[in-house]
């Protein structure tokens, strides 16, 4: 089972992926419209150039960006998170870490937020200085899982 990191990265790499693929679709597309216009009019060529548009327009181009957007958002925030975990040994430094902007405000939390805070900062230490391995791993995914719902909850994007 590959580990979360490893899994939202590939998330990544797959909506990379896709991106230059439509975009190649897309370019393509313009290309044969651009060709096209250059020919002879006729009902033929306006006929040709609107099924060609309606295909472009098909590949929603800007859908798939979104879709990057929210997996580069994920894995910067996820890479983010484990930096603080990696870095410090102490349950209380990895909690501070967490609440200095990376997932939250000092200031704007409550108990579902302390709780969800709590877990994952014990998931972190765990996973980091105790056991590497796939339980904490299930334990990481589980907290994390918990604070994507929380922010997203709070209408952060992610």
């Amino acid at each position: 089972m590959p580990h979360l990191l490893h899994e939202v990265k590939d998330e990544l790499d797959w909506a990379m992926r896709e991106v230059m693929q439509v975009e190649s679709e897309y370019s393509a597309l313009e290309l044969r419209i651009q060709t096209a216009k250059a020919s002879p009019e006729g009902k033929d060529r306006d006929q040709l150039i609107k099924a060609l548009k309606e295909q472009k327009d098909a590949l929603k181009l800007s859908e798939i960006y979104d879709i990057l957007g929210r997996a580069a958002r994920r894995f910067s925030l996820l890479t983010r998170v484990f930096e603080v975990g990696s870095q410090h040994n102490e349950l209380e430094d990895i909690v501070v870490g967490l609440m200095d902007g990376i997932l939250f405000q000092q200031n704007d939390t409550g108990a579902d937020t302390d709780d969800i805070i709590f877990q994952i900062a014990e998931a972190l230490l765990d996973y980091f200085h105790y056991e590497l391995g796939d339980e904490s791993d299930a334990r990481l995914r589980d907290a994390w899982l918990g604070v994507e719902n929380l922010l997203r909850n709070q209408g952060r994007k992610i």
